[in-house]
């Protein structure tokens, strides 16, 4: 049976993480920007935390443009996480300027954590939480800033980190299992958002259509991407979910590909296991595609 995300929600604050009491009856609130965020967070903070996600389900990173509200709904939290690698260049001008008080206690400076700290970064490929390999560091980042919030709390978040770190740690061997095995280790996907998972699950992307993400590829590219495609023997092209198709189906039509979608979890649902379950589903079409 598949739950819904409030189900699924439901079934986290029933299950294990929720666990003993508060200390005392005020929870720190937490703004997470992105959902593989709130994932991350839900499940190290469990019922200790008010974890809000402060992008709406279907909007996307890359082109957000922060409301009056939005700023209201971070000024109240104690703890701000981002993912960083300039992925949220709409939150860096507010963030810079520092000293952001958290309105719902009083006092103190809040909390902003890159959970980006750590990782070996690709130039121009904010997707960093596409590797699980990097959502442990993220994790391990997230728990720190919880910890630094709320100290009195140090092993409940601790203790969640370590479990959901184990969990990760099989997806990512679960990964490995199955790319190592893939007939075809060359792609070519709808925008660069696949580096991270390329580079630790040894894949190579041969190119991307669209050289900037939301953008119409020129055709001086289209040809270049082309000429990959026929070059490494390409048989299928990763789009996106609920991306227009139009240059996609062109391409496929003209060199005979078949288009799968990959998700590049920008978007979605806001429930502790969304993170893996969409990473499951993403390993399904990618098993699905290049083992042909």
């Amino acid at each position: 049976m598949i739950l819904s995300a409030c189900q699924q929600e439901k079934k986290f604050e029933n299950g294990k993480m929720q666990e003993g009491l508060k200390h005392d009856d005020k929870k720190i609130r937490v703004i997470t920007t992105i959902a593989p965020l709130y994932s991350f967070t839900k499940n190290v903070a469990g019922d200790y935390a008010d974890v809000e996600n402060l992008l709406p389900s279907g909007a996307g990173p890359h082109e957000y443009s922060l409301s009056p509200e939005d700023v209201i709904k971070i000024s109240k939290a104690q703890v701000l996480i981002e993912n960083g690698v300039g992925l949220e260049k709409w939150l860096d001008k507010l963030v810079a300027q520092g000293d952001v008080h958290n309105e719902s206690a009083g006092v103190g400076k809040q909390i902003v954590a890159d959970s980006s700290s750590g990782i070996n970064i690709i130039s121009n490929d904010p997707h960093i939480w596409l590797s699980p390999r990097n959502a442990v560091i993220q994790v391990k980042n997230i728990r720190d800033a919880l910890i630094k919030a709320d100290p009195a709390n140090a092993g409940y978040y601790t203790k969640n980190a370590e479990a959901y770190i184990k969990r990760l740690e099989r997806l990512d061997r679960g990964i490995m299992e199955i790319t190592g095995s893939l007939k075809r280790k060359e792609f070519v996907s709808l925008h660069s958002a696949f580096l991270y998972f390329a580079r630790d699950y040894g894949l190579r992307q041969a190119a991307v259509i669209q050289e900037f993400p939301e953008t119409e590829p020129t055709p001086r590219h289209i040809t270049d991407v082309m000429n990959a495609i026929r070059t490494n023997n390409i048989r299928v092209i990763f789009s996106e979910p609920g991306v227009p198709q139009k240059v996609v189906e062109t391409l496929a039509k003209d060199l005979n590909l078949q288009v799968y979608n990959l998700d590049t979890l920008e978007t979605g649902a806001f429930y502790p296991e969304w993170y893996e379950a969409m990473m499951r589903a993403n390993l399904e079409v990618l098993k699905m595609a290049m083992s042909q």
